[in-house]
């Protein structure tokens, strides 16, 4: 019988890129309970200038994407479990089926009705497998849509002060073909990103 199985997603974007339109203002510092958190400046990168953010690592470096995997996870074992615990139930009445038919220890009557029933259990365990399946692509999505949205957000509190016209989203298979390595804000933005990710669980506990 097959299980449910669990793809968790590392979400790909090709190419994305954010224009800020907040006012400008000085860079922020550290702020408790989950407020903006900026890391310290990157003074290569001339203000004006287009920047990349290379997405494959940030995702997973991001805090935020280790705790909703793990989250999802957790469900999947559980319907896992679940569909597991109902399959060995129907095995053992297919089991026990068998044994009477080949013994003949119920009559032809009661053997058709079995067999019908084992039927009807059938449809139902690969009904509820489809339905797990659909439940867990549903909250792969969901959970790719809050780590991108949380990047998105941060992303323009991170350029507040408007330094950058151009924030590009660099991956595997992205058209950036080539991006001068000190355009890089990957490892400034994974830090604020996850300073800011911290305070606001540590507020929460």
């Amino acid at each position: 019988m097959k299980k449910p199985i669990l793809y968790l997603i590392c979400a790909v974007i090709s190419v994305f890129s954010f224009i800020s339109c907040n006012s400008k203002k000085a860079p922020a510092q550290e702020e408790q309970g989950g407020g903006v958190v900026f890391p310290t400046e990157i003074t290569s990168v001339a203000d004006g200038s287009i920047v990349y953010v290379n997405l494959d690592s940030l995702m997973q470096n991001y805090l935020l994407t280790k705790d909703l995997a793990a989250e999802l996870q957790e469900k999947a074992n559980k319907l896992e479990a679940e569909l597991t615990n109902k399959g060995k139930k129907f095995e053992a009445n297919v089991a026990d089926f068998n044994n009477k038919y080949q013994k003949g220890l119920e009559t032809r009557a009661k053997l058709e009705e079995m067999q019908q029933q084992l039927g009807i259990e059938q449809q139902n365990l690969e009904q509820l497998s489809n339905n797990y399946r659909m439940q867990m692509a549903e909250e792969q999505s969901v959970m790719q849509r809050k780590i991108i949205q949380a990047i998105m957000d941060y992303l323009k509190e991170y350029n507040s002060d408007r330094r950058y016209k151009y924030i590009l989203g660099d991956t595997f298979d992205a058209k950036i073909l080539y991006a001068d390595p000190s355009l890089d804000i990957t490892p400034s933005v994974l830090e604020g990103i996850n300073a800011k990710y911290k305070a606001q669980t540590s507020a929460k506990k």
